[in-house]
């Protein structure tokens, strides 16, 4: 499946001592006979679509408990590779960045996410797929990291109309290919500072929508099952928010808050959009200013004790922030 593989090494103005935003990287393992798939992913999915930014999902189709299951049959190869490696003997389970999490109930699910989402990586990876049928992903690096580390690209089926066995008609995020190896192709990670280049070439398969078929890029460590970090084409283009907050010198003070607080950034840049998330991904504020500004105001008093996250735009890059009230 894989047709070409090239490494380009650069170093990197960056603070080697920086982390990257790490995406919550699920792993869903459903079958489309399977009763009780239909009765949990209904529920499970609503949580999903309640955050807006730093998940990734890989619908992937085993075997168990019903062979027949079309979406399996479509690549039994590449689902019962993902299938075999967690040792996955019922449906539905779910695997964060490697680890598995309960199901049990939407809620617990929504436990695990926010367990993870505000975790950071010493890797970024980031999708460009603006050639036709190709893919580059970039391995940007904030440490030294040594290990049996793994590059898993894979074509993903965004979405399909598709009246399942079990009742379920709409599916999400479909594993459809994988472009590396189905063990994922053998990497060294770029030394802290640097990044490397991995070029792919893909065709999307047959019976797969090519314009909902997009490009999902993951490292693994291999022994430890660990997801350091993963990428796809949707993502905000970034080199890791923490290091733009340093470049910018961006701020929010006071922080703790109690009714308002002030935004501010320096060494030029402009703020040209604020937007302020729950914990669970929830847009709660949003403001555009007409005319970009070094310093603005946002108002918080209708606003719950608790930790919220602020994204400021500031143009080609964005900046994160977490901010407390009180």
């Amino acid at each position: 499946m894989k047709i070409r593989y090239l490494l380009i090494f650069a170093i990197l103005p960056y603070l080697t001592q920086a982390q990257y935003d790490k995406y919550v990287l699920i792993e869903w393992f459903t079958n489309t006979y399977c009763g009780i798939c239909s009765s949990k992913n209904p529920g499970l999915q609503e949580i999903y679509d309640a955050y807006t930014t730093g998940l990734h999902r890989l619908t992937i189709h085993p075997d168990v408990p019903y062979p027949q299951c079309s979406l399996h049959n479509f690549n039994p190869d590449d689902n019962s590779a993902r299938q075999s490696y967690y040792n996955v003997g019922a449906t539905p389970s779910v695997f964060m960045n490697g680890n598995g999490v309960s199901t049990s109930t939407p809620l617990s699910f929504a436990d695990a996410i926010n367990a993870r989402i505000e975790e950071t990586s010493p890797i970024s990876v980031l999708v460009d797929e603006s050639g036709a049928n190709q893919a580059k992903v970039t391995i940007h690096s904030a440490s030294n990291l040594s290990g049996d580390y793994r590059l898993f690209v894979a074509v993903v089926e965004k979405h399909l109309d598709f009246e399942a066995p079990n009742g379920e008609d709409e599916h999400f995020d479909i594993l459809r290919d994988f472009v590396s190896s189905t063990e994922g192709d053998p990497i060294t990670l770029p030394q802290a500072g640097e990044m490397k280049v991995f070029d792919y070439s893909f065709t999307i398969p047959n019976g797969v929508a090519a314009e909902e078929a997009y490009i999902l890029a993951f490292v693994q460590n291999y022994d430890s099952k660990e997801i350091l970090n993963s990428g796809t084409r949707f993502d905000e283009v970034t080199t890791g928010l923490q290091d733009i907050v340093t470049k910018s010198g961006l701020e929010a003070f006071p922080n703790p808050v109690d009714d308002q607080f002030n935004v501010r950034v320096g060494n030029g840049y402009r703020i040209q959009q604020i937007d302020l998330f729950s914990q669970t991904g929830q847009k709660l504020k949003s403001m555009t200013l007409e005319t970009p500004e070094e310093s603005t105001t946002l108002f918080t008093s209708d606003l719950p004790s608790g930790t919220y996250l602020l994204k400021v735009d500031l143009g080609a890059e964005t900046g994160s922030i977490k901010i407390v009230k009180k």
